[in-house]
């Protein structure tokens, strides 16, 4: 429940909120546990088993998925979308409240031995300029927008869309790592210079409910260097090549997660 305060005047009565307003505040609240939750201050180096951690990968073919969006009361809709070509592909997550464009996160590249390989990713928020990482692979540097020194680029590093993709083709090509107990690592990177291990864990299979239906799954949890870090959890369909049916993101001291459940794909 949102709580506005009252006019302190006798004299005048308070000014109802508009419905557009209210959108807009709601909006807001999630805008900012949204960007809390994409890049956490303080975040470690990569450890060096990360940097070295390469997986064989099976690239999944061009496809859409529709979530429904929640965090606390607020509801909106989330989407997908990844297509590719047999050297390229272009991603991008988006999130809308009440015809509002809250976020919308895209990465376009290729491939390479280690899987998806991302040259470009740009961050668009609501009310905010946005910004960009670029992949400079004959470098093997990543360079950032504003003033975030570049940083090295390690084999197998996502951007903070393209590793929903990578994840997916870890497990395709190794189903026998969606096993209980299992962990995958990648590098992940943003847009503000800095560079992390997301390490999940394989809680094992999970029955949930969605939109789209209950769905049987194989639940992934990021596991967490410190109190702070942003908590991923992914729930991935082995029936549909362990596409991502349920994404939550969840950082201190946001009590409410950012989740997004399957509504439909196609592709």
């Amino acid at each position: 429940m949102f709580m506005f305060p009252s006019d302190s005047s006798p004299r005048t009565s308070p000014r109802p909120i508009g419905c557009r307003r209210l959108a807009g505040l709601c909006a807001a609240v999630l805008v900012a546990s949204i960007a809390s939750a994409a890049e956490p201050g303080g975040t470690p180096p990569l450890e060096r088993d990360a940097e070295a951690k390469v997986y064989p990968t099976l690239i999944t073919r061009s496809f859409t998925v529709l979530y429904e969006m929640q965090r606390g009361g607020i509801r909106g809709s989330g989407e997908f979308v990844w297509k590719r070509t047999a050297e390229t592909y272009e991603a991008h997550l988006k999130g809308t409240v009440a015809g509002l464009a809250l976020f919308n996160w895209a990465s376009q590249g290729g491939f390479d031995a280690a899987g998806v390989a991302p040259n470009n990713y740009v961050e668009k928020r609501l009310g905010k300029s946005a910004r960009e990482a670029t992949f400079v692979r004959g470098e093997s540097k990543i360079d950032f927008s504003g003033s975030a020194p570049d940083i090295p680029l390690v084999p197998g590093t996502q951007d903070r869309v393209s590793w929903l993709v990578q994840l997916q083709a870890i497990l395709a090509a190794d189903p026998a790592k969606a096993k209980a107990g299992e962990r995958v690592v990648m590098p992940v990177v943003g847009v503000r210079g800095r560079a992390e291990a997301w390490v999940f864990e394989i809680s094992g299979a999970e029955s949930i409910k969605t939109p789209a239906g209950t769905l049987n799954t194989q639940k992934l949890t990021r596991l967490l260097h410190k109190p702070e870090d942003t908590r991923a959890e992914v729930w991935v369909e082995p029936a549909r090549q362990f596409l991502p049916v349920r994404i939550r993101l969840t950082l201190p001291p946001f009590d409410a997660p950012l989740d997004m459940a399957l509504v439909d794909i196609s592709g």
